[in-house]
């Protein structure tokens, strides 16, 4: 598959927004090893542990090794995520190793962002306050232990100039949540969360809308963003397409 043009400038903001957006403040840890950025959320063993491929790598699976080591070192689990236009040798090399398949991502790009109606049943606040980081945390699915990490990692995201967390309430009570990162004249999405009980309304698309707004006041002029396969739809009606696949693989244990 020959790559997007735009694709190696996305990889850079996506890298930029893990290091940013990934990490626990004192808990977390974050390295550059063998042609990989290597983070360690500070979950402990998580999915959030990822090492991000550079744009070439000469010898994948030896990479991926010592990749492996400075995870197991840690006595952590990791994923790799795979770009599919770019990364059969390191996909061949990850199957080797032992990783398995966790699931496929598009990649996807909105470009030029388009003007976006006024959303009136959701009123749309940027997270500031201790309150309003317990609002975006409590959105959250995960695992009651790991709220006070989450939260410091929503804390330290939320002081970046460049982040926009963001929290939807309709009739006064928060439904949903989503993060906006500003790269100059890109944008990127991420962590899109609609409560359970609130799904299949139109949330989701209203939310991402708003947060797509903001991006275009703010001076950017294409937004992209990793999705889920079961989400593409939804923002294939906002106008975004998909440019790639991303292939993620990944280990429950520490592999050595």
């Amino acid at each position: 598959m020959r790559q997007h043009p735009q694709a190696p400038a996305i990889d850079d903001a996506m890298r930029r927004a893990a290091l940013i957006l990934g990490r626990h403040p004192t808990a977390g840890a974050a390295e550059e090893v063998a042609g990989f950025t290597c983070i360690d959320a500070g979950l402990g063993v998580s999915s959030a542990n990822v090492a991000l491929p550079g744009a070439t790598l000469e010898a994948p699976l030896a990479a991926l090794r010592e990749v492996a080591a400075w995870f197991s070192f840690r006595g952590l689990n990791f994923r790799v995520d795979v770009p599919g236009d770019t990364g059969s040798q390191l996909l061949a090399a990850c199957m080797t190793l032992g990783l398995e398949f966790w699931e496929r991502q598009p990649l996807m790009l909105l470009a030029p962002i388009p003007a976006f109606p006024a959303i009136a049943r959701l009123d749309v606040q940027a997270v500031r306050s201790d309150e309003d980081i317990a609002a975006f945390c409590a959105l959250d699915d995960s695992d009651e232990a790991d709220r006070p990490l989450v939260a410091a990692i929503v804390a330290a995201a939320s002081r970046h100039d460049d982040v926009r967390l963001l929290v939807a309430a309709h009739r006064g009570e928060p439904v949903a949540r989503i993060v906006l990162l500003l790269h100059g004249r890109l944008a990127t999405l991420h962590s899109l969360y609609v409560q359970p009980g609130r799904r299949r309304a139109g949330i989701g698309t209203d939310l991402t809308a708003a947060a797509l707004s903001l991006a275009g006041a703010a001076g950017a002029q294409a937004a992209a963003l990793a999705s889920t396969v079961a989400a593409a739809s939804i923002y294939a009606r906002l106008g975004f397409q998909p440019i790639r696949d991303t292939v993620v693989m990944g280990t429950r244990v520490p592999l050595f």
